[in-house]
């Protein structure tokens, strides 16, 4: 992988056009939202991990005819598919893509490789001023993530198969707090209902959890109806 040629080449600016690296090295960034990348090993991003470095560049690109989430926002990095922007924190950034209102970046802020995938690379979202101005700390500073899926204390559910990694696994839909997770689910999983000790719940066997994949934690077994076995999984 030719880091020189990463570091001389135009990079995407969603709103602007095109900028070198220097011309974004110069620009004030104005942090917008911070998340790990979505949809990672399905895409480039396990075989790139690798060549990263923090504060790496990525672009974000526009899918609005994307099948699962009309407002998902694709992050590249050397012109590569990475993943995503996640689901619950893309609309408002996809609405500025769209209407071209600020000029967008995104910027590798942690890397850790020893996680789970989901949890390998977060990125940043920001928007660029050219002229530096004094603004409060809160629109530059970070935190470091929240890692889940390392440093954990041995416990009872970790005798439970990865939630992200078992297919046949069931979610409570008035367990979901998050609305947009649960309108998700309950618009596209809507055929796999089912009811459950007098409560609806529904089966996610594809990929289409990982539109949420990081808010995940395996609670257990539980049995349906028809004596099936399936683990059941919370947003945490």
């Amino acid at each position: 992988m030719n880091r020189i040629g990463f570091l001389k080449r135009l990079v995407g600016i969603a709103g602007l056009g095109f900028l070198s690296i220097a011309e974004v090295a110069a620009s004030q960034k104005i942090y917008l939202l911070q998340s790990f990348v979505a949809g990672f090993r399905f895409h480039k991003g396990m075989k790139l991990l690798e060549y990263m470095q923090e504060q790496d560049i990525v672009e974000l690109r526009r899918e609005p005819n994307n099948e699962h989430d009309g407002f998902a926002v694709a992050i590249y990095w050397q012109q590569e598919k990475i993943g995503f922007l996640p689901a619950a924190s893309n609309e408002i950034i996809a609405r500025l893509m769209d209407a071209k209102a600020l000029p967008l970046i995104g910027i590798i802020t942690h890397l850790q490789r020893d996680a789970k995938p989901w949890e390998n690379v977060a990125v940043a979202v920001y928007f660029l001023q050219s002229v530096k101005e004094t603004v409060p700390a809160y629109l530059t500073a970070l935190d470091t993530p929240e890692y889940r899926t390392i440093s954990r204390e041995d416990s009872e559910t970790n005798n439970l198969p990865d939630v992200l990694e078992y297919y046949e696994r069931v979610i409570a839909l008035d367990s979901i707090p998050d609305e947009a997770a649960k309108a998700y689910f309950t618009k596209y999983y809507k055929k796999y209902e089912m009811q459950i000790g007098g409560r609806t719940y529904v089966e996610v066997p594809d990929d289409g959890i990982y539109t949420y994949m990081y808010d995940v934690e395996s609670l257990g077994w539980i049995t349906a109806d028809n004596g099936k076995i399936y683990l059941e999984f919370i947003y945490v």
